[in-house]
């Protein structure tokens, strides 16, 4: 699937009552709060998503499964050099429209109730429910990413490795105070 023919916003319960999936590669510049992240060129890097709407038997509880990876090129804390993460992640979110609806979800089950924002009467042909289809994914992959990212193993840049460290002798100062009390006796 190509860029343009993503979907950012979906109706949900209708997409979902026709099964629908999409699978492709998009520009991780599409996914604004990731790209701010991101250090250096991300020009060329792409989120591989694979995801499909599918709906329950009562038709009040939509399913977003999908697969998502990509590789994000961030600061290392400790070297500061550039360190790609590779973020993938398999969800499977409820979407329901009516908070009620949360009861009948497992109780570890991920949801996202639509707001009035994003989901209106499902009836209304006026204003269908929708959700924002790439910020449901980036939410996801922002979860993935550390506070914190860095190598495995790296080399700090400023503090000296440990066999540039040389070791002072220091006198102790309490020898002072020893000679003192010899010379008072």
């Amino acid at each position: 699937m190509s860029a343009n023919t993503f979907p950012a916003q979906i109706e949900p319960f209708k997409w979902a009552e026709q099964g629908y999936a999409w699978s492709g590669n998009l520009p991780l510049s599409r996914f604004v709060r990731i790209s701010r992240e991101a250090v250096g060129s991300i020009e060329h890097q792409l989120i591989n998503i694979d995801c499909k709407l599918s709906m329950d038997a009562y038709h009040r509880i939509v399913w977003l499964n999908g697969h998502v990876e990509t590789k994000v090129p961030m600061e290392c804390q400790r070297c500061l050099n550039t360190v790609e993460l590779t973020l993938v992640s398999d969800f499977h979110l409820a979407l329901v429209d009516d908070e009620s609806l949360i009861e009948r979800l497992d109780e570890d089950a991920d949801f996202i109730v639509l707001g009035e924002s994003e989901a209106t009467t499902k009836g209304s042909i006026d204003a269908p429910a929708s959700a924002n289809l790439l910020a449901l994914i980036e939410d996801e992959l922002l979860l993935l990413m550390p506070l914190s990212p860095k190598h495995n193993v790296c080399e700090h840049k400023h503090q000296p490795a440990n066999d540039d460290i040389v070791e002072e002798k220091r006198d102790n100062p309490f020898d002072i105070l020893a000679g003192l009390k010899g010379k008072l006796n």
